[in-house]
């Protein structure tokens, strides 16, 4: 069940007094968002447009659909941070899951017996525990390390894109307990830093580690790497999504990779998709500027993340990396 920030939505709408609203949130949350804010909108007296386009974190803005629809304020609901707001009429509203994080973290003590210093992370929906299951592992004997908050990041959380918060504290763990339902949250941490990461699902109850899965993406990772030495024809993507928008790196892609001999086609567009990228048939290999996690996806054709584009001009510039 998830909650929603009702008492900072009331304070936020009763302070703009808005006619027309967007309302942008996760396609899990969707229908929660749905009935609360509908409610809402009936006491407060505005209208409420919900998107119907795909969110994913707090890059994914709606500000250019925001300002085309001429609404009053848009509600980012569900994607938890530091932040307040974003843009000129962004404001985000925090939703949590009230499941109880405690009994599959019971259940996962016989599987990290064998550790002393455990590392804490977890997603948006479960920060509000966090702290409930850092005194229940230090009461079984364990050394518990949760990393302090680094704007966006609130304490313990991480981001698909951002993993600060366990950074600062990996020297002092032997293992991660990553509390939530995301494989690519796991697996982009085990191939950050290297150190076992045990996955804790509240809902399913499963626990597992996440080092085959993550092992299987890096190789992923590396044979599009090497197939985008050979590539010809290399398409540079430029993420419309505000939060995503780099056009500087995407032009200094195009740039570099043309002297190096390479055909660079600059690209753009909102949702990067396998079905899209196959339109451009001539294109061997794409690099995309948008989300470093899209290229850990699946595609027909090589996709490299930034990251990995900087280091085929490294390559083909002969430089180790």
């Amino acid at each position: 069940m998830i909650e929603i920030d009702e008492l900072s939505l009331i304070k936020l709408v009763e302070e703009i007094k808005p006619k027309l609203v967007l309302v942008v949130c996760p396609s899990g949350i969707r229908l929660e968002c749905i009935k609360i804010i509908s409610n809402f909108s009936k006491k407060y007296g505005f209208n409420a447009i919900f998107l119907g386009e795909s969110c994913y974190g707090i890059c994914d803005l709606a500000e250019s659909e925001a300002s085309f629809l001429q609404v009053d304020l848009v509600l980012h609901i569900g994607h938890n941070s530091t932040l307040r707001r974003a843009g000129k009429m962004t404001y985000f509203i925090e939703a949590y899951d009230n499941i109880s994080l405690i009994p599959v973290v019971e259940k996962a003590l016989p599987l990290i017996k064998e550790f002393k210093n455990i590392g804490l992370c977890t997603i948006g929906p479960h920060l509000k525990r966090l702290d409930e299951v850092q005194n229940y592992l230090q009461k079984q004997g364990f050394s518990v390390y949760v990393g302090d908050s680094i704007p966006p990041l609130r304490k313990g959380q991480i981001f698909g894109c951002n993993y600060s918060t366990c950074k600062m504290i990996e020297q002092f763990v032997d293992v991660f307990l990553f509390i939530g339902s995301s494989r690519f949250h796991a697996i982009g941490l085990y191939n950050l830093l290297g150190k076992p990461v045990l996955v804790l699902d509240p809902h399913t109850k499963e626990i597992f580690p996440i080092e085959k899965d993550a092992l299987k993406v890096q190789k992923h990772l590396l044979f599009n790497f090497y197939k985008a030495i050979d590539a010809k024809n290399i398409g540079v993507v430029i993420g419309l999504k505000e939060g995503q928008y780099n056009i500087p790196a995407a032009l200094e892609l195009y740039k570099e990779l043309n002297g190096l001999g390479k055909n660079v086609y600059l690209i753009a567009m909102k949702e990067i998709s396998n079905e899209k990228l196959n339109e451009f048939q001539n294109i061997d290999a794409f690099i995309e500027t948008a989300c470093p996690r899209i290229s850990e996806d699946f595609f027909d054709k090589p996709v490299l993340s930034l990251q990995y584009g900087y280091k085929l001009i490294e390559y083909l510039k002969g430089q180790k990396i």
